[in-house]
Formats: C-alpha cells, structure tokens, sequence
C-alpha cells in the first residue's frame, strides 16, 4: 500500500512538472513574439501587421504554433552572421536589418511532447504544414524556395 502511494504520489508530481514546463514554454514563445514583433514595429507598422497577421493566421489555420527565432538585426549582428556563413546576405542585402524578415520555428503538441520544425527540416516538411501556402496570401517570400540556400525558416516581405 506504501508502495502504490509513493508510485501516485511520483505520477502527480510528474504530471504537474510536465505541465508547469509547458506553461513556461508558452510564455516564453509568447513573450519573445511580443518583443520581436514590437522591435520590427519600431521600424515598419506595415511590416508588423504583416507579420502579426501571418503568425495568427498560422496558428488559427493550422496545428501548428509559431516561435519567431529572429527579427530586426543590427548591421552589425548581420556581418556577423555573414562571417559565420557566406550564403547569409550581406548588410546592405538582409530585409531582417530593415525590419521586413522574420525566422520563424514551428510547434506542435503530440501528447507528451513537442514537435518542433526547424531549419534542418525538409522543404517538404515545411510545404506539408500550410504554412507556405498562407505566406503566399501575405505576398511574403519564402526562404524554402530559394535554389541556392536552404532557409525554410525564413520569410520576408517582397
């Protein structure tokens, strides 16, 4: 009988860890999407109602949940990226230095855990969730198409 208390006893204390996690990470999403949407419309109200609707529209649309991974970058921030891999756009180049780019990452619950897609996730993969198809009701660009550089993660305003 001690035993089956102690085993209950460790379920529950599972169970509301697992669930306080979970609360965690969707304030953490939740809090980073206010801050990099408010950075972008610091420089372009355009481009945040662009965005700000996108994002709804995917998590309204489909199973899917957004994180933005990046926004508005420094100058600075995108020489850097472009020391780190030459495919990056330049400065002068990157629509994320003028507050028309996000990188997004996406989620979804499956029972007791997330998936999440990412950049190393196919172009097919990406195409599967719909997310594609709304950033072309938005006009938006998508980095899965480009021929050269695999960046599914990346959408910008043309």
């Amino acid at each position: 009988m001690k035993r089956l208390k102690i085993l209950i006893l460790i379920l529950i204390t599972t169970f509301f860890i697992w669930v306080m996690v979970g609360i965690g990470i969707w304030v953490d999403v939740k809090i980073t999407n206010w801050r990099r949407l408010s950075e972008i419309e610091d420089v372009s109200v355009n481009s945040y109602r662009t965005f700000s609707r996108f994002i709804d529209d995917i998590e309204s649309e489909t199973e899917w949940n957004v994180k933005i991974i990046s926004g508005l970058r420094s100058k600075k921030k995108q020489k850097e990226l472009l020391r780190e891999n030459a495919k990056n756009a330049s400065a002068d180049k990157s629509r994320h230095v003028l507050g028309r780019a996000i990188d997004i990452n996406l989620y979804k619950k499956n029972w007791l855990w997330r998936i999440w897609l990412k950049k190393f996730n196919s172009t097919k993969d990406w195409r599967n969730t719909g997310v594609v198809k709304i950033s072309e009701k938005y006009g938006l660009l998508w980095g899965g198409s480009y021929r050269s550089y695999h960046d599914p993660v990346h959408f910008e305003i043309k």
